[in-house]
């Protein structure tokens, strides 16, 4: 099933402004002749795939008129999730764009599959909230996440469609990133705020690294600020190979923000173990093998008796988690092809169990209510599609 578009193919560039764009190299390992052939589908992933039908399905059904899915507008606060006043069950723009992607993630574009309406008329939403002078993607207090998924749904469907008009707006929501990266060479939140953390800084590198798959240039410099930002993140002593929220105020460390730091790295071309030089000239060693073994020692649902359809144990948080987790396993499978199996086989078997009756998977964003969830739905039909490898931003 897996769809594998051959990494040369795409044209990577990052460049400084006002200099002539060069080619990068590519991102991920080397492949061989044997790894560009489709394998048969398995019964596993033919029940799979009927368990990503049924969720895409429930987000067809309460898809609204406009193009978008409403879901409470927050962010999460410590271990609980801050609803806007004002933004209680409205259309939620990040949410609509990770809607989009699992239709795409499973085949659908907004000009030929099955759903191609809904991907469309959610495309059209996303379209209509961009502000044509900064670039900037927002609507009843939407933040910086939902902008960065935003802008990679806008690459992806370009990267689909060559539709000129996307590829505009694409190139203004990508400046507006750049423009918005402070001296720490991260972002947070709100744009230009002085500190940075893990989260939001993952989000505009898989929005940065989407857009340059398909020739929209970004400076090196932007680059070059976010992958230092990263590494300082880096955890060498206190819980090895994890990777802190905050290199300033707050260094805790967990799953979901491990997660996250594998993922960026490997959005920037690091995909093992390196060595490099830190900022006073010594060298510094970041082990990705290490990362790995705190994701798996640190997983949420390791225990699996406690997974019934609705649990309160998946929240926000557990399905932002398992959303970077799948992908930076998903790479790794070029170290460990084991590893890889084992987590996808969890993965499936977990998320089979926690889906609801109608299709829908839930989390605080749409109140636990199956009828009205869509961020819980949508991330788990995108974890799920990840090895089918029809969107670009997923594969090696």
């Amino acid at each position: 099933m897996a769809r594998i578009f051959m990494a040369a193919m795409l044209l990577v560039v990052f460049s400084l402004a006002g200099v002539v764009a060069q080619e990068a190299p590519e991102f991920g390992p080397p492949r061989g002749e044997d790894e560009v052939r489709d394998p048969e589908p398995t019964p596993q992933d033919l029940e799979v795939q009927k368990v990503v039908d049924k969720g895409l399905e429930h987000l067809a059904r309460i898809q609204n008129n406009d193009g978008s899915w409403s879901n409470d507008v927050g962010n999460k606060l410590g271990n609980s999730y801050q609803r806007n006043i004002d933004g209680m069950g409205k259309p939620h723009l990040g949410v609509t764009a990770i809607c989009c992607m699992a239709f795409m993630a499973a085949g659908h574009t907004p000009d030929r599959g099955e759903y191609h309406r809904n991907v469309s008329k959610g495309l059209a939403f996303v379209l209509s909230n961009i502000d044509r002078d900064t670039g900037w993607i927002s609507n009843y207090g939407t933040r910086m996440y939902s902008h960065a998924f935003c802008s990679m749904f806008l690459a992806e469907v370009y990267g689909q469609t060559r539709d000129p008009v996307v590829l505009s707006n694409l190139r203004n929501v990508v400046r507006f990133i750049v423009e918005s990266q402070n001296r720490q060479g991260s972002w947070r939140y709100v744009p230009n705020q002085a500190d940075s953390d893990m989260s939001i800084c993952v989000c505009q590198l898989q929005a940065l690294r989407a857009a340059s798959n398909v020739g929209v240039v970004v400076p090196k410099k932007s680059i070059e600020d976010a992958k230092d930002y990263v590494r300082k993140s880096y955890n060498t002593y206190a819980s090895p190979g994890s990777f802190k929220y905050q290199i300033d105020w707050d260094d805790r460390s967990t799953f979901a923000l491990t997660a996250a730091g594998v993922v960026a790295l490997q959005s920037l071309g690091e995909y093992d173990t390196h060595t490099y030089i830190g900022p006073s000239g010594q060298t510094l060693k970041l082990d990705l093998n290490k990362s790995i073994s705190y994701l798996i020692s640190t997983r949420p649902d390791r225990v699996a008796s406690w997974m019934v359809p609705g649990t309160r144990v998946c929240d926000y948080g557990f399905w932002y988690g398992h959303y970077y987790a799948a992908q930076a396993m998903y790479q790794y499978q070029f170290v460990s092809k084991r590893t890889w199996e084992e987590w996808n086989k969890k993965n499936r078997e977990h998320f089979m169990r926690l889906q609801h009756p109608n299709g829908a998977w839930t989390d605080e964003i749409g109140g636990f209510e199956p009828e009205k969830n869509a961020f819980a739905t949508a991330m788990a039909c995108l974890i799920l599609s990840i090895p089918r490898g029809y969107l670009p931003i997923f594969q090696n």
